[in-house]
């Protein structure tokens, strides 16, 4: 009973701790790692000085800040599980897969390369034996996601930079973990775990088995979400209860937890999009981002009031063995970063990596709370010679600080003298003219605001040339197209209408057509994108018309209705092919209307022409397939389209109603009663015919006759050849 009382009363300590340290770094410059670090280390020097000079208040005071009766451990089961899988969950996988090799270089070799490197040096040097400077070097060799991913995005780095940077702390963790354990075991004298096979045989189970049960967990996450429907609240629910069995079971099962977070995380990303409504999905990740804040500040905040405890009895002979441990670890990064990828793009693993992203990378290494809590675990481990511990916790608390202090605060400057925080020539045109483009609007609005007001001119164009200067418009024209070459507008606004129409998709979930069309068309996007990127308009091209084409397992099943006569395979995989058009065809058309009002301004009638005509002979094409069908098929596909367009118009009442509870048009009794009607209708507007050619029954040919009265229904011309 104490130590729930102790809990509660420390969850409620810390959140109004943090809630003042995040409003403090919101108003300044200060990272928000950093005044954490500096929160929690002066609350820990206030209760060393407090309890010396008054024991009892002082008790009284930080005690359930201090002591939660937990070991170290227990702060990576409660806060890392949450911390990663929000990570995975927010990261684009389809942008992150053609950096694996380097992330994966970052994440296991670059923490084998810092642990020897760490560990040799306090060998040599006569700081410790080799055993124990091995330790050290695998406990700072993880990077903090918390403070890593933070503190990257403040300061404004590129996003592959960013990318790099989040995936190497999201799977670093595991081989950390994995070669402190056989170390561990190296100093307890537990002679089984204690060598390199060991080691190596558990690093690898722990990744690869962390990875397919990740992926098996995430893969079943996903297909509970579409199993669930729209419903937002069940399908929070679902992605709450996720990540702490995942961890806890993966760890009994003999594999990393860590990884299996993370791959459950990373593959719920990449189909959750498709299982979901946007509205629900927007919900999940504003929900998911707010857990993983608070659990991120609460494990930094708990693990750095332990620093001054863990520092007791540094003197100033310690200093140059810190020197040695920062010295040691940058050497180690500059090694991986300037040795080992530069292998990787020759081989053709890896784009190359430019020099200033690898030396931002070197700085960005920070450390924070996973790197505290491993060495507050080993100081707590009493089976370890009492010397050892000493040296990890001190040495090991240093290198944080250094980090958090020196490599945080610096980290702004660092990025600006790489010119990292530059934009490109094609985005600062872009920039420059989505600037001017809005203060049109932002102009307009303001005069009708001050007609609202019966403000006097004057003051508008006072308020209005006080806004240009504010956005630093230059008062002579801009040319977009003296700005940038034609071909590059081309390529950057094809890039714009491909990821315009993956976002869209996903609108056509909930039953409107299944996942499988959804993931199709999600993935087409992606590869229209990327070949945009590097292709042009060719490339665009050949990427979208390649969903057109028949796949492998439609000719398949056209051969077992052929030679077996099995027709369900066919019949199935033809309905699925004939709602991807359509949602296809609908997508497109919603492009059309997004390039007129949206793109044109951005990129000028000539190019909003040239992506008109490219986006008219993609719906004609798709037409044509379309219409092919409906010719074989007849009254079937046209009953496909009836049960589309009637579940679209569904989800739209639905969507209205939900308007005017907003709005207090309608009472919320009101909108439960329709909606009651509306998932009524939308479960018996989800039953979908497939297409094969047989008769259509009675009831079928009433109610096609009753929606199509000019198309007359001849059931001998769609029998069975």
């Amino acid at each position: 009973m104490e130590v729930l009382f102790n809990l509660l009363l420390l969850g409620g300590l810390v959140l109004l701790i943090i809630a003042a340290v995040q409003s403090v770094s919101s108003r300044t410059a200060f990272p928000e790692a950093t005044l954490l670090a500096l929160t929690g280390i002066a609350l820990g020097l206030a209760y060393a000085t407090f309890s010396t000079l008054w024991p009892e208040p002082a008790a009284a005071l930080f005690e359930p800040l201090l002591s939660s009766g937990l070991p170290a451990e227990a702060y990576l089961w409660i806060f890392l599980p949450p911390l990663l899988f929000q990570a995975a969950l927010s990261v684009d996988v389809r942008e992150m897969v053609p950096d694996a090799a380097p992330i994966l270089l970052l994440a296991v070799v670059a923490v084998f390369v810092a642990t020897g490197m760490v560990g040799v040096s306090m060998w040599l040097l006569g700081g410790a034996g080799l055993t124990a400077g091995l330790l050290l070097g695998a406990v700072i060799a993880t990077t903090d996601p918390a403070a890593v991913i933070a503190i990257f995005r403040n300061v404004g780095a590129p996003a592959r930079l960013i990318r790099l940077v989040e995936g190497e702390s999201l799977l670093n963790d595991a081989a950390a973990i994995a070669i402190v354990g056989v170390l561990v075991a190296a100093l307890t004298g537990d002679a089984a775990a204690a060598t390199w096979q060991a080691g190596a045989w558990a690093l690898s189970i722990a990744f690869g088995g962390g990875l397919l049960f990740g992926a098996l967990v995430g893969r079943l996450g996903a297909a509970a979400l579409a199993l669930i429907g729209n419903d937002g609240k069940a399908q929070t629910a679902l992605t709450l209860a996720l990540p702490y069995p995942v961890y806890l079971i993966g760890e009994s099962l003999g594999v990393s937890g860590v990884v299996a977070v993370v791959a459950a995380g990373l593959v719920l990303s990449g189909l959750g999009r498709t299982r979901t409504s946007p509205v629900n999905w927007t919900h999940l990740q504003l929900l998911w981002g707010q857990i993983a804040s608070l659990a991120g500040a609460a494990v930094f905040l708990i693990a750095t009031l332990q620093v001054p405890r863990m520092l007791e009895g540094i003197s100033l002979a310690w200093l140059p063995l810190l020197a040695v441990v920062v010295v040691a670890t940058l050497l180690a990064r500059l090694l991986v970063l300037f040795g080992f990828l530069p292998v990787l793009s020759r081989l053709k693993l890896s784009a190359p990596i430019s020099a200033s992203y690898k030396l931002a990378i070197t700085w960005g290494g920070l450390r924070g709370a996973v790197t505290l809590v491993l060495a507050l675990g080993i100081a707590e481990q009493t089976n370890l010679p009492e010397q050892v511990r000493h040296f990890v916790a001190i040495l090991a608390t240093g290198f944080v600080l250094f980090s958090l202090l020196i490599n945080g605060s610096t980290l702004r400057p660092v990025i600006r003298a790489l010119k990292l925080d530059q934009l490109s020539a094609q985005d600062s045109a872009l920039q420059q003219q989505a600037i001017r483009l809005s203060t049109i609007e932002v102009e307009s609005a303001v005069q009708r605001s001050a007609a609202t007001f019966h403000i006097a001119s004057s003051i508008v164009d006072a308020v209005n040339a006080r806004y240009r200067r504010d956005m630093a418009i230059e008062a002579a024209p801009f040319d977009l197209d003296q700005a940038l070459p034609e071909r590059d507008r081309l390529a950057i606004a094809l890039v714009t209408l491909a990821t315009r129409e993956r976002d869209l998709i996903p609108r056509y979930g909930s039953g409107v057509t299944n996942v499988r069309n959804l993931d199709a068309m999600m993935h087409n996007g992606g590869r229209m994108i990327d070949a945009a990127r590097s292709d042009g308009r060719i490339g665009y091209n050949r990427e979208a018309r390649k969903i057109l084409d028949p796949s492998i397992w439609l000719k398949f099943s056209t051969w077992m209705h052929r030679y077996l006569h099995l027709r369900w395979p066919l019949s199935l995989l033809l309905t699925d092919r004939f709602e991807l058009l359509i949602c296809r065809r609908a997508v497109l058309e919603e492009l059309r209307d997004y390039n007129v009002k949206r793109l044109a301004p951005l990129f000028g009638k000539r190019m909003s022409a040239l992506l008109d005509a490219v986006l008219d002979i993609r719906i004609n094409s798709v037409d044509q397939v379309i219409r092919e069908i409906e010719a074989q098929f007849g009254p079937r596909a046209y009953q496909l389209e009836y049960r589309m367009l009637r579940l679209l118009a569904l989800r739209q009442s639905s969507e209205s109603m939900e308007g005017m509870v907003a709005d207090r048009l309608i009472s919320q009794q009101v909108f439960d009663d329709v909606q009651r009607g509306l998932r009524r209708a939308w479960r018996d507007a989800l039953n979908r015919p497939l297409l094969h050619r047989t008769p259509l029954s009675e009831s079928q040919q009433r109610d096609y006759s009753t929606h199509h009265p000019m198309s007359p229904i001849d059931g001998k011309a769609d029998s069975e050849d």
